[in-house]
């Protein structure tokens, strides 16, 4: 920091309730006070609570993401705190190596898909802002459910909740920020508001953000390559939610999101010497504004109550745009239906039994294009029709066994497409895919609840990849490349303490990413992978002022490289993620003060020789984070104050390593140094 020069920092919230005060929320498993009895609607597509599940689930609540965006309002670095098996956050506008478990995972809006699996564009994690999210649900393994995408796990993004006790109630969050190291042209801002009430039979949802960041600076204080940074990037959000209950047993609700996010850098990026020097920010301009110039989400819902069965049929709309710096963008947009419907009954001897049945529909349309709108790949276009039938068994009250099945029924069509002087004729392909799940959860015991569970789940690949380069949807396979999923866990309550570990085991024939198997013809990876970690997450009450918790999480994997059953390769960078250790200590001084402070630790990886060095096999050296957050309450105020990067450790982002020295070092870039924010909270 310059001598002198004293950072200002205001973070304002103005919390207004004049009816009323707000209602409690539940809370959730990453809540180091949480009870295992959350209600979740991902895993199962009904209301259930989470030790109603025989798999591992982690919930992250409002309170807390609040709490997180208050030190790191960017959703990847949140999710790395709390969930053990997702890769580390690449600090930037993409998560191209993201992983849940090693494998692709598909990301949700209240159940509606923002992944663009047709070609992959890095941008699902960050297509809404966290400003408008209530919770976020996260089904760890492979999941049938959802369909194409979710061979790794679901992440659902739950947007806000209307507040249906009171007629009107607001809230305002004015934030800024700082780096704590040089100053210079770092300040940002976030304000977003929100109004939610009940009137009646009408409930409604009102959201709005727009916020500014700053130049990003790494722990010496010199400027970040902005090439797919999150420096000096416009954001706006807005969501809208209206509700209304025909009667009690019947209810219709509307919810519109956009979100918009754009960098409008002054610096351009220099190259990188892997192991030498970073890619760094001078001073320079370009024409391209990289980002999210749009992300559209729209769905209509009703739920109702026929007889004992439950229905929620929705019909949904999502339309992104993303642009690559100096690069390209794509189009991607989802239109579809979901008939979801359950139905109790009830067994001899007092069991029970829950059957979860219906229809997915969905059109997905995805396109590249370069700046001047002209196509890089085809249009590529995905129907998809899936009936699936779930069962919950409650037997002699504490076990629970569950089975189900999803068939999916995939047409894809790729339209005429010329690549230079080479023209390529469009194609119309079918492929199905059925996969299966089964589970059995153990609830007598508060102490220790055991569970086991197989599911499959399934994705397509990057298909887009490919065609890009002039090739004919029918020279690649795009079968669905199944994952099988075995999980073994145990969870409960030791008076004050509470755990939850894990241990799971995944295979797959063949990988999904794409390889040249003679000239002109590709297929899906051939390589058979084996993929395996052990997962555990611990919270520890132990007074009422103190309470710490932890989460670790550790993987490896290998690949059969002669496609001979000996699986004598290590599984790359790009998909093993370094072991995670996370931990938090959070103090409640007294009823207004609180503070908390938190670790996360990612290991190093070094498994390659290097005159094999590439993408995904460069080593990962590892890094250890500490994050400050404070606040403290009077009647009507609240002030809070954040530090992320507590100590401005000097480290290299995982994704930086995995990158290495490829595209002339532009993605080898330092991470973010100390930055502060500091808050009011007002309530009125």
């Amino acid at each position: 920091m310059r001598p002198g020069y004293i950072p200002v920092l205001l973070t304002l919230t103005v919390a207004t309730n004049v009816f009323g005060q707000d209602s409690a929320r539940p809370k959730r498993i990453t809540d180091t006070t949480s009870q295992l009895k959350d209600i979740i609607v991902t895993a199962s597509r009904v209301a259930e609570s989470v030790n109603e599940v025989p798999s591992s689930v982690t919930l992250i609540s409002r309170k807390e993401v609040e709490k997180q965006a208050q030190i790191n309002n960017n959703l990847p670095y949140i999710l790395m705190q709390k969930i053990p098996g997702i890769s580390p956050s690449e600090e930037g506008q993409n998560n191209f190596i993201g992983k849940l478990r090693g494998r692709n995972f598909l990301v949700l809006i209240d159940g509606i898909p923002q992944s663009t699996p047709l070609r992959n564009g890095g941008r699902d994690l960050k297509t809404i802002d966290v400003s408008a999210i209530d919770h976020i649900e996260v089904i760890n393994g492979a999941s049938s459910m959802y369909g194409n995408g979710g061979a790794g796990g679901i992440i659902n993004y739950i947007t806000i909740k209307p507040e249906r006790t009171v007629p009107f109630s607001s809230s305002t969050y004015f934030n800024n920020s700082l780096n704590l190291i040089k100053a210079d042209e770092t300040y940002g801002y976030n304000l977003s508001q929100v109004f939610k009430g009940g009137i009646g039979k009408f409930d409604y949802v009102v959201q709005g953000k727009m916020a500014h960041s700053g130049v990003v600076r790494s722990s010496d204080g010199v400027v970040i390559s902005p090439f797919y940074g999150l420096g000096e990037t416009k954001t706006y959000n807005a969501l809208v939610k209206l509700g209304y209950d025909f009667s009690a047993n019947h209810r219709i609700e509307l919810m519109g999101n956009y979100f918009n996010s754009i960098q409008d850098s002054k610096y351009i990026g220099t190259k990188g010497n892997f192991g030498v020097s970073p890619a760094i920010g001078v001073r320079g301009d370009t024409n391209i504004l990289g980002g999210t110039p749009y992300n559209k989400t729209l769905n209509v819902k009703y739920t109702g109550t026929f007889g004992k069965t439950e229905a929620n049929v929705a019909a949904y709309y999502n339309d992104i745009n993303s642009v690559f710096e100096a690069y390209n963008q794509i189009y991607a947009d989802h239109w579809g239906g979901r008939f979801n419907f359950s139905t109790p009954f009830v067994l001899p001897g007092n069991n029970h039994v829950q059957l979860i049945y219906g229809v997915d529909f969905l059109k997905d349309h995805t396109v590249q294009k370069d700046m001047a709108d002209k196509l890089v790949t085809p249009d590529m276009n995905m129907n998809s029709i899936a009936p699936y039938l779930q069962s919950k068994f409650i037997l002699a009250k504490d076990w629970i066994f569950k089975a189900g099945a999803r068939y999916e029924n995939l047409l894809f069509k790729v339209s005429d497409f010329t690549k230079g002087t080479l023209f390529v004729p469009g194609a119309t392909n079918t492929y199905n895919a059925l996969v299966f799940n089964t589970g059995l959860r153990y609830n007598k015991f508060s102490y220790a609840q055991p569970f086991a569970s197989f599911s499959q789940g399934f994705s397509i690949g990057d298909i887009g990849l490919v065609l890009r380069n002039g090739v004919s949807l029918n020279a690649i396979d795009v079968a669905p490349v199944k994952v099988n999923n075995f999980e073994l866990g145990v969870n409960g309550n030791i008076d004050r303490f509470r755990y939850e570990v894990t241990g799971y085991y995944s295979t797959s024939k063949k990988g999904a990413t794409f390889k040249e198997i003679t000239p002109g013809n590709f297929s899906l990876n051939q390589l058979p992978q084996r993929i395996y970690g052990v997962e555990a997450v611990l919270g520890y009450k132990a007074t009422d002022w103190l309470s710490l918790g932890g989460i670790l999480g550790y993987m490896d994997g290998k690949e059969d490289t002669r496609n001979d059953g000996s699986f004598d390769g290590k599984v790359d960078n790009s998909t093993i993620s370094p072991i995670k250790i996370g931990g938090n200590v959070n103090f409640k001084f007294t009823r207004q003060w609180d503070f908390s402070v938190q670790m996360t630790k990612i290991g190093g990886r070094d498994v390659f020789p290097k005159e094999i060095w590439n993408y995904g096999k460069y080593p990962i050296t590892g890094y250890t984070l500490f994050d400050m957050y404070t606040s403290y309450k009077l009647k009507h105020v609240t002030f809070t104050f954040a530090i992320n990067n507590l100590f401005n450790a000097n480290y290299y982002p995982t994704h930086s390593e995995v990158r290495g020295a490829t595209t002339e070092g532009r993605y080898y870039v330092k991470g973010t140094g100390m930055q502060a924010n500091l808050g009011i909270v007002i309530n009125l």
